[in-house]
Formats: structure tokens, sequence, C-alpha cells
């Protein structure tokens, strides 16, 4: 059911990811993972998914999680000991505790609401710090990343992955993957991400400059008649 194994390092390495589903190369989620699929998460697994073509906005795993903090173009969380407990308030309430903690400036972490109006795009298992009280980090428990965009064709790509505080040396992340070394990253569709993110920089071509074309400063001139003076 998931996606990929591997680490994503960067936005550039999720946008590869979402390139790959989309030519057929790997499988996107299309539905909500079942109980046993959910006890197969591990560090290393990630999962892609299109909101429209699987129905679903939020991401649910069954776990416990910290408020999201903000790290770059991601969302990330820290797996929690326990459960949270129900929140005491109304749900604007909730999710303006929620989306506090995101950057509003940031296209690629805007904050997605369900349709009860409260809730956030990576999962309803995030808690907030009135909720995390007496709750404590999981030791070697998972940390989660989300990263979303929206493709000029108006597609909601989503990803969500996961990994350990200790790092794995024998995962790898998409970029520096073998397999997915021919990919590239087709001009504009992904406009959210910037230029910066899936291009390299264009370089003009070299060519010869004829010697007296070039311009030279004052300081050159002045060096240049002193050379002619001693030749006299």
């Amino acid at each position: 059911m998931q996606t990929y194994s591997g680490v994503i390092k960067t936005p550039l390495d999720a946008i590869i990811l979402f390139e790959a589903c989309r030519i057929g190369l790997l499988p996107r989620v299309q539905r909500r993972l079942s109980d046993h699929e959910r006890s197969l998460i591990c560090a290393g697994s990630v999962f892609v998914w299109d909101e429209r073509e699987a129905g679903m906005r939020r991401w649910t795993d069954g776990k416990s999680w910290s408020a999201s903090r903000v790290s770059g173009s991601f969302l990330t969380y820290r797996e929690m000991e326990g459960k949270r407990k129900p929140y005491q308030g109304t749900s604007s309430d909730s999710t303006v505790k929620r989306s506090s903690s995101i950057d509003p400036h940031n296209s690629l972490n805007s904050f997605q609401q369900d349709d009860s109006g409260a809730g956030s795009m990576s999962d309803d298992s995030s808690m907030d710090d009135e909720n995390m009280r007496g709750l404590h980090y999981k030791p070697n428990g998972l940390i989660k990343q989300s990263f979303s965009i929206t493709t000029s064709l108006n597609h909601k790509l989503h990803l969500i992955s996961y990994s350990s505080p200790i790092p794995d040396p024998s995962l790898v992340s998409p970029s520096c993957d073998v397999n997915l070394s021919r990919i590239t990253i087709p001009y504009g569709l992904y406009p959210d991400a910037g230029p910066p993110l899936v291009q390299a920089p264009k370089f003009l071509a070299p060519y010869d400059i004829p010697v007296e074309k070039v311009a030279c400063s004052e300081d050159a001139r002045v060096l240049d008649k002193l050379r002619q003076a001693l030749w006299l």
C-alpha cells in the first residue's frame, strides 16, 4: 500500500515521487489504510495520494502526534505516548490553535479543514498544546512529515513520510535513488514548487569575445598608458 520506502529530505524529493506516481512508476494510495496496513508503518514508509482520486483530505494512521511544527516546506510531527483526550472547547478554537503553528505565507503548508471545520491536512490525531499536557514523546517514536502541493492542472497532491530520530543509512532519498534518476520534472506542472526547486540554473553557452571589445576599468586604461610610456 505504501508508495515508496526511503527518506524525504527536501521538497525536490517529494516532487520526484509525485512525478513518479503521475507517470505510473510508483503507486498512489487509493483509500484509507486498514488497521493491518497501519500496523506496518515504520521508518522509511512514504505515502502519496491525490485528494480527488483517493477521496480523502486528511491522513489517519491511528497514532498520536504532537502539534505540527513548520520545518522548511514541511509540517513535522513527533509520535506521542498514549492517546489524546477529547478537546474541551469549540471546533473553531481548536482550528485556530492548530493553524497558529503553520506559516500562513507558505503556500506549500496551506492549512486545510475537514468538513466539520476542525482538523489539519495531515492527521486528525495530532494534538494541540492543551491536549498534550501530561503526555510525553514516545521513546524512539516516529517522526512524521507532511507535504502538499497543487499542480497547474489543479490536482491536490499530498505526501506523508515517516522517519526515525536515528538515521537509517540503508534508506535513500528519491533524488539519490538510481531507480528514479531518469525522472524529469515537467516545467510548470508544479508551480508552487518554484523554478529553483525543480530546475538547475541555466547558463549561456560560452563563446569567444574579441579582446578589443572587452570592457575595461579606468585603472586598466592607466596601466596600459604606463606600459606604452615605458616601451617608448
